[in-house]
């Protein structure tokens, strides 16, 4: 897998410019879903992040995502979640929607921060750097697949935004 993510070029994505692309740059964060929309077992998106802009903190539950960053810099901070509960969403539909009703707090840890370059690959498992955030440090665009993917009609894989408090 990671001889096949690193042999994937920008052009291999049809990309002809890189970070001064302005058409891929418009936008702060722009998204392009690349194959797995609708499927539950797989997606493969590719991500451009202007200079600057910050990805918010977020989670993949009960997902593994590899990661590679085509080019660019990004600052990438991850966190783990402590309680067993929250760090696999193990509860009720009607209990996930009072968790973000309520803004409940969750425990995490912080388990990595680093500066990723060009060709940097990271690798997320559902208990491991499950929740981060990416600040870019110039144009940058990276690409992820996700294992299996989120599904919006059940809080088990259904993304959720956090924000940091002290």
């Amino acid at each position: 897998m990671v001889s096949r993510m690193n042999s994937i070029t920008p052009q291999c994505l049809g990309i002809e410019c890189e970070g001064d692309c302005p058409y891929h740059f418009k936008g702060n964060l722009n998204r392009v879903t690349i194959d797995g929309i609708d499927s539950e077992d797989y997606r493969l998106v590719l991500f451009f992040i202007k200079k600057g802009t910050r990805m918010p903190l977020h989670d993949h539950p009960n997902m593994s995502v590899f990661f590679r960053l085509v080019f660019g810099k990004l600052n990438y901070r991850a966190y783990d979640k402590v309680d067993h509960k929250f760090k696999y969403n193990d509860f009720v539909d009607d209990e996930y929607h009072e968790i973000l009703e309520n803004k409940t707090r969750i425990q995490a840890k912080k388990s990595k921060a680093i500066k990723l370059q060009s060709d940097d690959l990271l690798f997320v498992r559902p208990s491991t750097n499950n929740m981060h955030e990416f600040v870019a440090e110039e144009n940058s665009c990276f690409f992820d697949i996700c294992l299996p993917n989120y599904t919006p009609l059940n809080h088990s894989r259904r993304i959720t935004y956090f924000k940091e408090v002290a």
